[in-house]
This record gives structure tokens, sequence and C-alpha cells, in this order.
């Protein structure tokens, strides 16, 4: 299945997330899951506020020095998700006092914590989808389903929150495995965005040895994502393979007419100039809209 399409603005946004938007880890470097994927590493580089107390002191502080919004974030604990519950009304706050962009990466949260998170008035969740049941026991050890993600992106697009999916494609140890489910369960939603990762064999964790996804199965998602989401913003998220791996990834996303890329190589910049789009930087996520 080809995966060009036609990019029709003519601009690739390129997002860079520091220093304007940093993330933040409300768990430290803690995780119940400790997923086969991540094991906590990737909490390393985020700003710990485990207490509302110190995200209240950080967010004034960042947005002093001309933050423009953050990515909240933490390990999930048993059920899921991230312990969002006692920072509600420091979220809350930050956004009345600062105008700080919230973007929440939140997990499969129950209602009450969904129905919290727009009474805070965040700006966004960033909803993980995974596709299958197996993946999901074999990953993250949880015991749910499939149908439990859309119950929860029903349930935040119900309550009025802007929900913006994200896949990481070869999540489970790099094999395709859910990956057209997880993207069939938004379709018809009228999704205005949606975010690719891509496993990074990360050492220290049990997938340390694997193989990525190949960029023939990487682009026979890209492709699948065009199909069942027609209208939708195609982004690539910071979360993925580099070298000469990530390039080729870049490009397939480029070719596949992706509109923004985060932290994209210079290799590629080029690349989307000689196609005849524009690049623009973004100093943000890249999933805050333009």
């Amino acid at each position: 299945m080809g995966t060009r399409s036609t990019q029709t603005e003519g601009v690739l946004y390129a997002c860079y997330p520091q220093p304007a938007f940093p993330a933040i880890s409300l768990t430290g470097q803690g995780c119940e899951l400790n997923c086969k994927h991540c094991m906590g590493r990737y909490l390393r580089s985020m700003l710990p506020c485990t207490r509302p107390e110190e995200l209240l002191r950080l967010g004034f502080r960042l947005a002093s020095r001309g933050a423009r919004g953050l990515l909240v974030s933490g390990g999930y604990n048993s059920e899921g998700h991230v312990p969002l519950a006692p920072f509600l009304g420091a979220l809350r706050r930050l956004k009345r006092e600062t105008g700080l962009f919230l973007n929440i990466h939140t997990g499969l949260l129950p209602k009450p914590l969904i129905e919290g998170l727009a009474a805070a008035e965040v700006d966004m969740v960033s909803l993980d989808l995974v596709g299958s049941e197996e993946t999901l026991r074999f990953v993250y050890g949880l015991r749910k389903g499939v149908e439990d993600y859309l119950e929860t992106f029903e349930t935040m697009r119900s309550c009025g929150l802007n929900v913006v999916p994200h896949l990481c494609i070869g999540l489970h140890g790099g094999r395709l495995v859910g990956e057209r489910r997880a993207l069939e369960l938004v379709a018809g939603f009228g999704v205005e965005a949606f975010v690719f990762l891509v496993l990074i064999p990360t050492p220290g964790t049990p997938f340390a040895g694997v193989s990525p996804p190949t960029p023939q199965e990487i682009s026979r998602v890209f492709g699948e994502a065009r199909e069942i989401l027609p209208g939708t913003q195609l982004i690539l998220g910071c979360m993925r393979p580099r070298g000469r791996l990530g390039e080729e990834i870049e490009s397939l996303a480029l070719r596949a007419g992706f509109q923004r890329v985060a932290l994209p190589s210079v290799r590629t910049v080029g690349l989307a100039e000689s196609m005849g789009l524009e690049v623009r930087r973004l100093e943000a996520c890249c999933a805050v809209p333009i």
C-alpha cells in the first residue's frame, strides 16, 4: 500500500519542545508497571514534581521565564494511568493564573479523573492507544481490554477534552500487533491530530535487544492511517529511533504527508525543502494546535 499523499498546506512544522515546553513527571522516576519497553527510563529526563505544591512552584517559575506550556506525565499506577487526583487543583490554578498550555499524558483514566481534568480546564490530553489485549498483557502487564481505551477516549470527548491519540508502532517487542485496530478505534470521531511513535530498543529494558519495526512495516501503518483517518493531521512524535533508521522514518512521514515532525534531523529538513515544503519552527510539544 502506498503512503504518498498531498501536503495541502505546503508546510512542515519542525517541533522543538525544549526549553519552552518541558516535560514533568508527577511520580518522579517511579512507575508501578515498569513496562517492558520503558522500565521508567524515560521518566529520568523529566522534571520531577511529586507533590502539588512542587508542581505549582515549578509551573510559576517556568511561566515567569517564558515557558509556553507543560507536558504533564509520569509513571503509571497498577490501574494503568498517571495518578493525577492529588494534582487536579494545582493544574486548575496553573491554568488560570499562568495561561500555560497544559498537555496531560494520562493513560486509562476513570471517569471521575476525566471530569476533574475537564474542570481544571486543561488544554489537551495525550492518550496512548493499544489495539491488542495480548500487547496489554505482554508489555504493560495490564488485565485490560482494547474496549477500555475506546471507553476512555469517548468519555474524554464527551467531557469536552481535546484528545490527541498516540500510537507506538511495534510496541509488541518490535512486532506489528494491533496497530490497525488502534487506528480503527477512533475512526469516525473527527480526530484533528494523531501522533505516531516508533518502538526504541532501550538499553536496560527487556526490549533492549529486539529489532524495531522495518521501514516497510512503518510505511504500511502510515498508509493505513491515511486510509482510516482521512483529514486528520498526522504527526511524528519524538519517541522513535534515531540515526539512519530514524532518518528513513522521517522520510516516510514526509512522503505520507505528515504535517509535523518532532526534532527532525538536518537531512530531513533539507529533504522537506527539496520537496517544496516551507519548514517552520514550532517551539512546543508536537501535538499542540497550530
